[in-house]
């Protein structure tokens, strides 16, 4: 629970109450008092959603501030930081672009269930305390209750938690005479007119660290078992051949893409499926062909986990379609990794070939998307698996 005490080692075992004005912050503190308008942990959680103009449903946010005005603010979805980033990293990740932003001090706010919250939280609270960047608060908001996880002690808050409105809204910040930029440097006077809210800080998306974690395969006994249900769905995707087979793989698939919109697959049936089905081109194909602007972050997610999973021998398409999706999405650094990754798989593989040209010519991903819906009918009703052919590319060239 975020009211239990907190020991030495992650990083909140000052006391602190709520956010109240004259609490101190993790140690050392500097600049570590909140001004007023940031002392109501209500407040600051209705203001939240306004701030990062978005839903902050199962999300961890931290306000970074400095003498009380605003740096930044930081988003990153439980999604992405429980298969992403981790909580062995989100922490020192968070706590990192904080710093850049030249934070004096940091507000965090999780939303979500405690099991998926909490070890976000507290890989944060550790990181910060270790760098020496002061907490002011730090809450979970689960439905309508929230917890402080810097309170000490049972009167700090009720084990029910606290009652708020999670469909309240507020401004922390109307325009004052002295608003800190919101980049890195020392504060300067502006206009009232042009103060805006504290713009979303992202990690860059040519980040190593995050590249490598969407395409690393994963250890243990999650894989063997992908990998033990992949053996005997590749047997039977040999023994099972056809348009009709094709047409009923096409099916599976995408009733799985479709549950990725409201749960994460992460059952080893599942994501084997996937992974064989994918073997099959014209399979392969059809899921191509679907990947759209408006789709593509789910693609990338579901693919870049899929991809994780599978066996070596079948890492080429999940990790070429996980390419097409990042490309949609403006992630080259991760289109580009993903390309070698099913390279490395399968060598001269045509689609992850085919993606190596359209990064390397400067090809327009919306151009490449327009180009895809008028061949879609084609990737649908034409050609079968065939072994050692590429039926995709050859169908439907790419545009000059």
């Amino acid at each position: 629970m975020p009211c239990d005490q907190h020991g030495p080692d992650d990083g909140a075992s000052s006391r602190h109450d709520h956010a109240r004005p004259d609490a101190r912050a993790v140690p050392p503190p500097r600049s570590a008092t909140p001004t007023t308008h940031l002392a109501d942990p209500r407040g600051f959680l209705a203001a939240l959603p306004t701030m990062a103009r978005r839903s902050v449903r199962d999300s961890v946010l931290v306000l970074v501030v400095d003498r009380g005005d605003p740096r930044g603010l930081l988003h990153g979805t439980l999604d992405r930081l429980d298969h992403v980033l981790t909580a062995a990293r989100s922490g020192a990740v968070a706590v990192r672009a904080a710093l850049e932003l030249s934070g004096g001090a940091a507000l965090l706010a999780g939303f979500g269930p405690p099991e998926r919250v909490d070890p976000h939280a507290g890989s944060f609270l550790a990181e910060a305390a270790a760098a020496g960047l002061p907490v002011l608060a730090a809450y979970r908001a689960t439905g309508d209750r929230f917890w402080s996880y810097l309170c000490e002690g049972e009167g700090c808050c009720p084990a029910e938690g606290s009652p708020f409105d999670p469909q309240a809204r507020a401004t922390l910040w109307k325009p004052p005479g002295l608003v800190a930029e919101q980049r890195p440097g020392p504060p300067r006077r502006i206009d009232r007119q042009t103060v805006k809210p504290p713009e979303e800080v992202e990690p860059e998306k040519t980040d190593p660290v995050r590249v490598r974690a969407l395409l690393e395969p994963v250890v243990g006994e999650q894989r063997e078992a992908v990998a033990e249900a992949a053996a005997l769905l590749e047997a039977r995707l040999r023994a099972e051949r056809g348009r009709d087979a094709s047409r009923s793989r096409i099916r599976r698939v995408r009733s799985v893409v479709r549950r990725e919109t409201s749960e994460r697959v992460r059952a080893p049936y599942s994501l084997a499926m996937l992974g064989v089905a994918v073997l099959d081109l014209r399979v392969r194909d059809a899921v191509w062909a679907r990947i759209t602007p408006e789709e593509a972050p789910l693609h990338r997610r579901l693919w870049s986990r899929v991809t994780r999973h599978v066996p070596d021998r079948h890492r080429a398409g999940p990790a070429s379609l996980l390419a097409v999706a990042a490309w949609q999405t403006g992630d080259t650094a991760l289109a580009r990794a993903a390309v070698q990754s099913a390279l490395a798989a399968r060598p001269g593989y045509a689609m992850a070939v085919l993606m190596e040209r359209a990064l390397g010519w400067g090809l327009s991903a919306e151009r490449w998307t327009r180009h895809m819906a008028e061949h879609a009918g084609r990737f649908e009703l034409e050609g079968g698996p065939g072994e050692g052919t590429e039926p995709g590319p050859d169908r439907a060239p790419p545009p000059r």
